[in-house]
């Protein structure tokens, strides 16, 4: 195999002769450890045992993946084409991992949406955390952050009014930017809020920020 131009395949199939360990990250959760076993046609198959939480991957969802081969880190995006299939330790632990793109060498491992920042800055007080409970945030794009809070929730945003926002990734420094509250719409014990982005001091780390978050949410 070239160091220059590795054949992801190729890297798979080794994996699997040795059941090499994997971290599984999937868009919007934690990460799970699993294994990979097989490499078929349509993609390669991994076991992924139950977290502690009683959930399991399920057809349809995006994950990341990290894997080291001969010493060699490497990770790459797939999609669960089928979850439930047979795996040589005879459970119902398999997934199959189609439509792989975006393979890389190196790097670090998974990082969690727990590890991320999105927080509001008020003008006096702690900065609150948008990702710890009962906070949800909705979507954030280059341009706009929605998120929801309880409608009992002590900290009210006036319709139109500024608030700072800092996003961050873990090993970078955050970005901080200031953001105008477009929408305030109420729901059943919840208000959701629209905040568009109106000054940033970084666009193109706004965008490495953005992109990283987006693969979590």
């Amino acid at each position: 195999m070239s160091s220059a131009r590795p054949d992801p395949r190729r890297v798979l199939r080794e994996a699997a002769e040795r059941r090499v360990p994997c971290e599984l990250l999937p868009r919007g959760g934690e990460a799970v450890r699993g294994a990979i076993v097989r490499v078929e046609q349509a993609g390669v198959v991994v076991v992924v045992p139950a977290g502690a939480d009683g959930r399991r991957l399920s057809g349809g969802e995006d994950v990341r993946v990290w894997l080291a081969v001969d010493g060699r880190a490497c990770s790459f995006e797939a999609s669960v084409i089928r979850a439930g299939v047979p795996v040589p330790d005879r459970s119902q632990d398999g997934v199959l991992l189609g439509f792989i793109d975006r393979w890389q060498e190196g790097g670090d491992g998974p990082v969690a949406l727990s590890d991320c920042t999105v927080e509001l800055l008020p003008p006096n007080g702690p900065a609150v955390s948008l990702l710890a409970p009962p906070a949800r945030v909705v979507d954030v794009t280059l341009r706009e952050l929605a998120f929801t809070v309880p409608a009992s929730f002590p900290l009210v945003f006036v319709r139109e009014g500024t608030v700072r926002v800092r996003l961050g990734l873990p090993g970078r420094a955050p970005v901080s930017l200031s953001a105008r509250v477009r929408t305030l719409s109420p729901g059943e014990g919840y208000l959701l809020y629209g905040l568009h982005f109106e000054s940033v001091d970084d666009p193109d780390a706004l965008r490495d920020v953005v992109e990283g978050l987006g693969e979590r949410l």
